[in-house]
């Protein structure tokens, strides 16, 4: 994971339920947006995580992703409405949900559950070269199971990123190496690019 900084809540957002209750005399919920409210809600989150998951890490785009509630409504429905509590979740290789958001479903243990909104989840990770998510801690072993965080295809997908980042690459010297853990903290054109945690865990680690 990456810790996500969360901005200010969007006008629209903020303005849409202002205008919602005075029209409705209730506070609007999360089934009131229309999908265009949603897809703009989501693009301001997918922007804010630097168009990442907010769990893996994977690129994700408005249509490969859906708005997640890191506190399940199930849980919290008063906070369904929250934008503080509002992710931008990817939906699993395939679109088959067996890893992240969808994957999460309703669980959520306020001791075991890591959030992408704090610095734990940037100390409680480790990555290895191979693709793997590893962590000493309980909290971040039940957040990977609970998630999937280690399913075949993300482990894969994270072992291809790793290997063409160059850290494999035989003149990997010191100056190489900081020249790419610059590149990877280094937002361009407002992205960074996926998996860029794991890539700077292993260059950092000297995995």
């Amino acid at each position: 994971m990456r810790k996500i900084i969360k901005s200010t809540s969007p006008t629209d957002f903020e303005n849409y339920k202002t205008d919602f209750k005075v029209k409705h005399g209730r506070e609007a919920v999360f089934a009131d947006l229309q999908a265009s409210e949603k897809r703009n809600l989501k693009e301001e989150l997918i922007k804010e995580q630097y168009g990442l998951c907010c769990y893996c890490m994977k690129k994700i785009e408005w249509y490969n992703s859906h708005i997640e509630h890191f506190v399940p409504r199930s849980i919290a429905h008063d906070r369904e409405m929250d934008y503080y509590n509002l992710l931008a979740s990817c939906n699993g290789y395939n679109e088959q949900a067996e890893n992240c958001g969808h994957k999460k479903d309703n669980w959520y243990n306020e001791y075991l559950t890591v959030s992408p909104l704090t610095d734990l989840c940037e100390q409680i990770f480790k990555y290895t070269p191979d693709g793997r998510i590893l962590s000493d801690d309980m909290r971040g072993k039940e957040t990977i199971k609970e998630l999937d965080l280690d399913s075949e295809l993300l482990k894969r997908a994270r072992k291809s990123a790793i290997y063409v980042s160059g850290f494999f690459d035989e003149d990997l010297d010191d100056d190489l190496r900081k020249e790419l853990l610059e590149e990877y903290n280094t937002p361009v054109n407002g992205e960074l690019p996926p998996f860029c945690k794991a890539i700077t865990y292993c260059l950092e680690n000297e995995c």
